[in-house]
Formats: structure tokens, C-alpha cells, sequence
């Protein structure tokens, strides 16, 4: 097993990863984990395995990109990351993960190129293909009309994608499957399905660096909409179903060591089309402007239609 320092991101993770799935297998609801970060901060993994070199940045403008002036930080060794000196409204926006060419992946140490990208809602203490889907979940629930806050909009997607996948309350923009998989101490059933999740992460992963440049060529400029059409293209369910499928003949301890190459039956996303892209464009400018109401709202402490008191 991997050793994690005391108080190191991915000691703390490992903990909630086992609390939370012990509980959500037992059928317990014990709510949020907290993973809020502290104020002015930033700090978490990134994740297909653990990414090395990749850029992690505050997305001001909400372009899903890293730009000059962003806060940002370069993810170390276990993909960890901390980005410091963030203002109230810097800690409310969404976080970007952009691959380098010198990014590498821990699973394989080979190099990921400069294709993937992450999004994750503010607060995520796990930044992966599950915090990019909780993402849209996100916005996608500002545009059909939701007046929750941002805070509430994130609990309730990451329940909803936590349902898609069967895996009772976890909350997958706080849980590392890799640290989870690999705790010796935690019961078998914890760490299966631990496992599986990872697998399924690895899976999306792949689909996004395979995706993206589809979808950019019906693009006509706009990666911003491409990327969002494309995340809504993916069907985590039915990847999480080809992996409980194609390792079910496994031992836990080959399907702890199982890579996505040994998932062959999953579904492959439709790409984008332009029109898709094109009614993304217009879904992105709405729920933009909603985000920054919400958090210039939080700012001045005012409440109205998006003030964020409501439910969805």
C-alpha cells in the first residue's frame, strides 16, 4: 500500500473515502463530509490515477479554460494541489483541470498529453471525470430554473450522479477512490467498489482526451460549448454497469490492480454535433450570468430570484 504522511490531502481523503462508502453501503446518510475549503484556499487531488504537472486554476470567467491572471497551481506528486490567496468570490467559482504535455499519470508514469480536462464545483476536495459531471449537473440545473444556492446545487448533483452510479451518499467531488482502494484497513466491500469507481473515473477519462477534438472540429472556435455538449454525451451509469460487468470473474485483489483497458464493454459517447454545440452556447451564457449573480449576491449579502435560498 501506498503511505500517506500524516495530515497529507490523500491520508485525509482515504479517511472519508472509507466513511463514506462503509456508510453508504450499510444505507446510512450521514449528509456532507464538509468539503468546503477553508477561506482564501484551494487545496485537493486531481485524478484519473493521480496527475502530475497538470495546472488546476480558479476559472474567473467561467470559459472552462485556465487563463493568464487565474489563481492557479501546478499539481505535485499524488496530484495534489493548493491554490492560496483566493478571495471570498475566488472560492466560490468553478475550478478547471488542464493536462501539459509533461503531465503523468501515477497509474502508468506515462505522460497524458495536453487533452484531458477536468472541471470541478468550488470547494471539491477531488478534482476528476466525476467532479466534471457533478459540474454540469450544476449548470444544467441553473438553466432549467433552480434558485438554490450554489452550495445546495452541488449537494444535490453529486447525490444525483452518486445514484446514477449505485453507490449510495458518497460525495464524489470529496472521495478519492485510489487512496480508498488501497487502505488496507478498510473491509473488502469498501474497497471493490472503490476500485470499481476508479475504474469507471479511468474510463470517462479516456472518452474526454478521445471526445475533445471531435467535438472542437464542429465547434466553429466555441471549445467552451464543446466541451459542455461533449460532458453531457458521456453515460456514467453505463460505464459503471460495463465495469461491475467485465470484472466480474475478478478476485479484489485483480480488480484493485485493473486498468480501463480491461473494460471493453463500454458504451462509446455520441460526439457532439454543431447544433448540440450551438444550443450549449446558448445554455453556457444564461447559466454564466446566473453563476456570477450568485456569487456577487453572496458578496453584498443580497437575496432575490438567484439569491440562492431556494430549492431546485
Amino acid at each position: 500500500m501506498k503511505q500517506y504522511p500524516k495530515g497529507s490531502i490523500k491520508h485525509k481523503l482515504a479517511a472519508i473515502a472509507v466513511v463514506s462508502m462503509a456508510a453508504a453501503l450499510t444505507g446510512c446518510n450521514n449528509g456532507s463530509s464538509g468539503s468546503s475549503s477553508s477561506e482564501g484556499s484551494a487545496e485537493g487531488v486531481v485524478y484519473d490515477g493521480y496527475l502530475v504537472g497538470a495546472r488546476v486554476c480558479v476559472d474567473r470567467n467561467l470559459n472552462k479554460a485556465c487563463d493568464e491572471g487565474e489563481p492557479s497551481a501546478i499539481t505535485g506528486e499524488g496530484g495534489e494541489f493548493e491554490i492560496d490567496g483566493l478571495s471570498n468570490a475566488d472560492s466560490q467559482y468553478p475550478l478547471v483541470m488542464e493536462s501539459t504535455a509533461s503531465t503523468i499519470d501515477e497509474d502508468t508514469f506515462q505522460a497524458v498529453g495536453a487533452g484531458l480536462t477536468f472541471l470541478a464545483p468550488a470547494g471539491s476536495k477531488a478534482v476528476s471525470g466525476f467532479s466534471t459531471i457533478i459540474q454540469s449537473k450544476i449548470e444544467e440545473a441553473l438553466a432549467a430554473g433552480s434558485t438554490a444556492s450554489l452550495d445546495e446545487l452541488k449537494e444535490q448533483a453529486a447525490a444525483e450522479l452518486a445514484d446514477e452510479l449505485g453507490v449510495g451518499n458518497i460525495d464524489l467531488t470529496d472521495y478519492d477512490p485510489i487512496a480508498a482502494k488501497n487502505f488496507a484497513l478498510a473491509d473488502d466491500a469498501t474497497r471493490e467498489t472503490a476500485a470499481k469507481l476508479h475504474l469507471v473515473n479511468q474510463v470517462i477519462s479516456q472518452q474526454i482526451i478521445t471526445l475533445k477534438p471531435q467535438a472542437e472540429a464542429n465547434a466553429y472556435g466555441n471549445t467552451k460549448a464543446a466541451f459542455g455538449a461533449l460532458v453531457k454525451k458521456l453515460d456514467v451509469a453505463g460505464v459503471k454497469a460495463a465495469v461491475d460487468s467485465d470484472t466480474a470473474t475478478l478476485a479484489l485483489a485483480e480488480i484493485v490492480k485493473a486498468t480501463k483497458e480491461y473494460i471493453v464493454t463500454a458504451p462509446t459517447p455520441e460526439v457532439p454535433s454543431a447544433q448540440d454545440i450551438l444550443d450549449q452556447a446558448g445554455i453556457d451564457d444564461l447559466v454564466d450570468d446566473l453563476i456570477d449573480d450568485l456569487i456577487d449576491d453572496d458578496a453584498t449579502g443580497a437575496t432575490g430570484a438567484t439569491g440562492g435560498t431556494g430549492t431546485a
